[in-house]
């Protein structure tokens, strides 16, 4: 890997202790609440209902809202594309097996990502994982880029767990069963902090996704934090609302924004 150039928009930092970061995470946390973490839960829900229940691979909804699908499981435009035209041919075999066979997940999420060989690895993840919990979240999780690479060493769920240590793995089976492992070791961490309220698990349709909203909402500020960080003053001003971060992580559409405070 190339080391980093820096830039003019760069500014020069001491290290990870630096004051200037603490500052910077401390406003990307006053950006978040535990009504953002229950709205975005409710809209995965809603999206769930809408988009995921009940979906069947050799349906005419399955054909007809591909790209939908493509666009709820995937966090850029780019990616949606690639994997719309991916399967333009309309042969959706692969899918089949992942949804209906009886192997187990992480089995059939590895078979799904081998067979896949013309996408990226992380994304053809994030498409299995994506569908699989979108169906059926309490059942399946995610596993996208920002929860964990591997090929990079990072995402939100080494930065909760305070290592990479339990997400390593020689497989890809046996690396979505450890961020299935991971990942429900973050409930208890998301327990503890203001974001996750009694009303957020008051729903059921909703509890069903309240832990991959917090994390999506801990990654941004994560993200927003030392982004904002390492930028100017000046450009901080282009980054997207903390909870509008979420949402794109997710798929989801964003929300008319307010203006973003910025780092002295």
């Amino acid at each position: 890997m190339q080391p980093q150039r820096q830039s003019h928009i760069v500014k020069q930092k001491t290290g990870p202790d630096d004051p200037e970061l603490e500052k910077a995470l401390n406003v990307a946390i006053e950006q978040v609440s535990s009504d953002d973490v229950i709205a975005i839960a409710d809209e995965l829900a809603e999206r769930h209902a809408r988009l995921f229940l009940n979906l069947k691979v050799d349906s005419e909804q399955w054909t007809s809202s591909f790209a939908d699908i493509a666009s709820a499981v995937t966090h850029t435009k780019a990616n949606a594309r690639t994997v719309t035209n991916q399967f333009n041919h309309g042969d959706f075999k692969l899918f089949e097996d992942l949804l209906n066979r009886e192997a187990p997940t992480p089995v059939r999420v590895a078979t799904f990502v081998e067979k896949l060989n013309a996408l990226d690895t992380r994304l053809a993840l994030e498409l299995a994982s994506g569908l699989l919990h979108n169906i059926s979240p309490t059942d399946n999780w995610l596993w996208t880029r920002w929860l964990w690479d591997p090929t990079t060493g990072t995402g939100i769920l080494p930065l909760l767990a305070g290592s990479t240590h339990n997400l390593q793995a020689e497989n890809l089976a046996d690396g979505y069963a450890r961020v299935g492992a991971v990942s429900a070791m973050s409930l208890k961490f998301g327990e503890g902090t203001d974001l996750w309220t009694d009303e957020l698990m008051a729903n059921e349709d909703r509890a069903k996704f309240a832990n991959t909203a917090f994390l999506a909402c801990s990654y941004s500020v994560y993200m927003y934090g030392t982004t904002s960080w390492r930028l100017n003053r000046e450009f901080n001003s282009l980054l997207p609302s903390l909870p509008n971060m979420a949402r794109k992580l997710l798929g989801l559409k964003k929300i008319k924004e307010e203006e973003t405070p910025m780092v002295e």
